[in-house]
């Protein structure tokens, strides 16, 4: 009986099927959005070539590409909604304020030539999650586009922190920190930084728990910090940490990146700051 009751149900479900799809639909055909097909250039297109392509050469992928990302993780596209929001955060408050203190030609020869979109968070087998990544300073691939909101300072700021802190890797993979960042707080850097707490970073003398997962992380955190928070979003930070060793620490590290950029590339990091927190003002709706 019930062998009869699967064959009825497999008709039924063939017959369905069948008479689902009309001459005209092409089963083979991909499914926009997933990779693989040619799609014709549409307005989000054209505005990222006038945003980005022309004046700075960078291309921005959000269409998906699984070559582009890591093949073993679980990842979803990007809504296209999202596309825009998203790269004019990265235009307003990442590329106009460096071309405004170090000019159009300094973003040119420095900039990542590709952004790679991904909808999805980037889970790892330890638990953490990676927003973004940054490959040999040519590649920025940022994920959890999907959550972005233009209403949320909070996020506007993480994002833009995972932004920064990228962009601190291409700086200083082109001239190197002074290795005096390196000695501040030796042998206090962990691979196990996702078990410390924000108070026991500061107590040690880190901005955030992940700058204590090597000194190249450290310095990037202290430099999108730094310009994420602004002067006295910082400063509130810095002066609200217990350890007096701490605080000190901190302040050491802020200084070295303050001279870092004016001796390397000839930034005045203190303007950069107040343009980079003007341009937060002006994007958040």
């Amino acid at each position: 009986m019930r062998r009869h009751i699967y064959k009825l149900l497999l008709s039924i479900l063939t017959i369905s099927i069948v008479l689902g799809c009309s001459k005209s639909d092409d089963v083979s055909a991909p499914v926009e959005g997933l990779g693989g097909e040619v799609l014709p250039k549409n307005n989000l297109d054209a505005w990222l070539n006038t945003n980005f392509t022309q004046p700075y050469n960078i291309e921005v992928k959000y269409r998906w590409d699984p070559y582009e990302v890591p093949l073993e993780k679980t990842l979803v596209p990007p809504f296209i909604s999202q596309v825009q929001p998203i790269m004019q955060a990265v235009k307003s408050i990442w590329i106009e304020p460096y071309v405004k203190e170090a000019g159009a030609d300094f973003v040119k020869k420095f900039c990542p030539k590709q952004y790679v979109l991904v909808g999805s968070p980037n889970y790892n087998s330890d638990g953490t999650i990676t927003l973004g990544t940054a490959e040999g300073g040519r590649k920025v691939v940022l994920f959890e586009v999907n959550n972005f909101s233009q209403q949320n300072l909070d996020g506007v700021k993480f994002t833009l922190h995972v932004i920064h802190h990228e962009f601190g890797h291409i700086l200083h993979q082109n001239i190197a920190y002074p290795v005096a960042f390196k000695q501040i707080t030796p042998g206090t850097y962990t691979s196990n930084w996702y078990n410390v707490s924000d108070a026991q970073a500061y107590a040690l003398g880190y901005i955030t728990p992940y700058s204590m997962s090597g000194t190249d992380e450290d310095f990037v955190e202290m430099i999108a910090t730094m310009l994420v928070e602004g002067k006295s979003g910082f400063d509130a930070i810095v002066e609200a940490i217990p350890s007096a060793t701490g605080r000190a620490a901190i302040r050491q590290k802020e200084q070295i990146v303050i001279t870092y950029f004016k001796q390397a590339y000839n930034i005045d990091f203190r303007s950069l700051q107040t343009t980079t927190q003007a341009a937060i003002a002006n994007y958040v709706k």
